[in-house]
């Protein structure tokens, strides 16, 4: 004999709900951990670029310091005469003796060290005449001889021919003891062809400075951030920084920036000897053909998420417990009240609801106020369940006489007869051109508003209609009428009542066209304050303030249930347009009057925004 399996509705709510906020804690782990994940990538990323360009920004500016010296003393007149007279009198300088040359050389000191200022803007500053003498100022001032050919950038600095030519030394030539405290620092250097009168090759001015002033903001970015490496390449693609052996590192970042074609200023995750993984950014310093890099390992970046998970496992894990728990307590208490509920839940139907002396519901014989609450929340929902039904059949028979009304009054004959005869007049003269394009406006107009099956519709489709009748009455007004239209992108797609703007476009056919012609005619729409707004603009100008104020008030004085049982979409005019914006929209509605601007009528209509129809309907289910 099979046997049905059931099951209780306590242990259904518990593992319902309890499985519900599992999930949903889940969720909210997933969600939470990736948008956290996100943050700290995108924190991490803009502070990595935000180094690299404040170190690109540094470099480059001690870069350009250089070599503005170099160019100051290149082209310093006073330098040039000096060093000419110097040169031309020492083809074989000997250090003991350059008495004649000693003018010369001190007044190069001085201009150097103006050049330079007090603040040594430059570690030394040396000028080299094509036979190796070199005369120093910084570190230490002095004449000395000097091999050229020994120097690694000789060659390079006199084929570049005047420009720049940056390198790297461990240490500057012919160090005097004095200064031997620096003999182990490292130096970058710029060198230049030095030009006489006649341009030709005189000499070279060499700049160089300490590596640890050039670089000096890295190592403040390094205390602040310890976990960021930073490396600086030159044009040859070799490591200028860092400089010790200890820090250099086994990879050659150019060598990723190529293979993964990475853009500069921007933050990327990169494998190192497919072991490590960084994130790195790059900025090239494009004057000098430099590169600066920046790196920081993926498990550092991310240290502060695995703590995070961790903690957040525990609460999760907490929560759930303490969830099902609940849920076990709450499912247990609701059984038995919820299963009585229930039974009398499956008793209502329509015949009971319609019928007014049949009671399906008791009271709830429970000592939980929730649950009384809910009993006493149910038979008050039906009791309005009762009321709603029956006002439903009722409106349903005034909304299907209302309907009838309307359909009647739909057509204004003084409409269609006007239109037929200018057709009949244009038929005599063999307008067959002028008589297609208003009988396809007429057919577009009548087709629209004999259209029942929407009541709201966009604004952009309820001004196209409006304009097939504004189209049909230019037949009769010809040339002497005037129309046009501003109607804002943003406002196209809102949902209006249908028919709602044409009975005021009437109207000012009706009133505002009594004046001599031209007549002028605008309609626009904005969105205000959330809301919006349609102006339907005449320049009748025969509207008085105490016409306005007389109609306005009116409007405001009727009877609004006993105008809304013979209230038609048609046919009624500016009662038309105002009752029924108060019924859909009540105290939201607008409809002003503006004739403040002489010689013009303005009729302003609004309500509040709704683009989708599901919203509307459900906004405003009375139409």
């Amino acid at each position: 004999m099979n046997r049905k399996f059931y099951y209780s509705q306590k242990v259904y709510l518990f593992f319902i709900y309890g499985l519900l906020v599992t999930v949903l804690l889940f969720l909210f782990f997933i969600c939470f951990y990736s948008f956290y994940s996100n943050n700290i990538y995108k924190d991490t990323t803009t502070k990595s670029e935000t180094l690299c360009a404040s170190v690109h920004k540094s470099v480059s500016t001690e870069l350009k310091n250089m070599s503005t010296i170099s160019m100051n003393i290149v082209y310093s007149n006073a330098i040039k005469k000096n060093f000419t007279s110097f040169a031309k009198n020492n083809n074989d300088f000997e250090l003991d003796d350059f008495s004649s040359s000693r003018e010369n050389v001190l007044a190069i000191y001085d201009i150097i060290t103006a050049i330079i200022g007090p603040f040594q803007s430059a570690s030394q500053v040396n000028l080299y005449t094509l036979n190796g003498t070199c005369i120093g100022s910084g570190y230490f001032q002095g004449v000395t001889n000097i091999n050229l050919q020994t120097i690694p950038w000789y060659q390079t600095t006199i084929e570049k021919n005047g420009s720049k030519n940056i390198s790297t030394t461990t240490k500057l030539l012919n160090m005097p003891d004095k200064a031997k405290n620096k003999i182990d620092d490292n130096f970058i250097s710029l060198t230049r062809v030095f030009f006489d009168s006649s341009n030709e090759q005189e000499g070279i001015v060499e700049v160089l400075q300490d590596s640890n002033v050039l670089f000096s903001l890295i190592s403040e970015l390094k205390i602040k951030n310890p976990s960021t490496s930073f490396y600086i390449y030159n044009e040859k693609n070799e490591l200028v920084y860092p400089y010790s052996s200890e820090l250099i590192p086994n990879t050659s970042y150019m060598d990723i920036i190529k293979n993964n074609a990475l853009m500069p200023s921007v933050g990327y995750f990169v494998d190192i000897n497919d072991k490590e993984n960084v994130l790195m950014s790059y900025q090239k310093i494009d004057s000098y053909n430099w590169t600066v890099v920046t790196s920081e390992p993926k498990d550092i970046v991310f240290k502060s998420l695995r703590s995070f998970k961790e903690g957040f496992i525990i609460i999760i894990i907490f929560s759930i417990s303490f969830t099902l728990f609940l849920c076990f307590i709450i499912s247990s208490r609701l059984t038995s009240p919820l299963s009585r509920l229930t039974n009398a839940t499956k008793k209502v139907t329509i015949s009971s609801v319609l019928n007014e002396n049949e009671t399906i519901l008791t009271s709830a014989n429970s000592n939980i106020r929730e649950i009384s609450e809910l009993y006493q929340s149910f038979l008050e929902m039906y009791a309005k369940l009762k009321d709603s039904s029956h006002e439903i059949l009722l409106l349903k028979s005034e909304e299907t006489r209302a309907k009838l009304q309307a359909t009647q009054s739909l057509v204004n004959p003084h409409f269609l007869y006007n239109n037929l005869t200018n057709i009949s007049i244009m038929a005599e003269e063999n307008m067959n051109e002028d008589i297609i394009k208003i009988c396809h406006a007429l057919c577009d107009y009548f087709r629209y508003i004999t259209t029942n099956d929407e009541t709201a519709v966009p604004l952009f489709q309820e001004i196209l209609y409006t304009e097939k009748y504004i189209e049909c009455m230019k037949m009769r007004y010809g040339e002497s009428f005037i129309y046009s239209s501003n109607i804002e992108e943003s406002t196209k797609d809102i949902l209006i009542p249908k028919l709602i703007v044409q009975p005021i476009v009437e109207n000012a056919f009706k009133y505002g066209f009594s004046s001599s012609p031209p007549w002028n005619l605008k309609i626009s729409s904005n969105i205000d304050d959330k809301k919006w707004l349609i102006n339907i603009e005449d320049n009748g100008g025969c509207l008085s303030d105490t016409t306005k104020d007389k109609l306005l008030s009116h409007f405001r004085n009727i009877n609004r249930n006993e105008e809304f049982k013979t209230l038609k979409i048609g046919g009624m005019g500016l009662r038309n347009v105002y009752l029924r914006l108060q019924l859909l929209y009540n105290e939201h509605a607008i409809f002003k009057i503006n004739n403040s601007q002489k010689g013009k009528t303005i009729f302003i209509i609004g309500g509040p925004i709704y683009v989708n129809k599901e919203d509307f309907y459900e906004q405003y289910p009375q139409i």
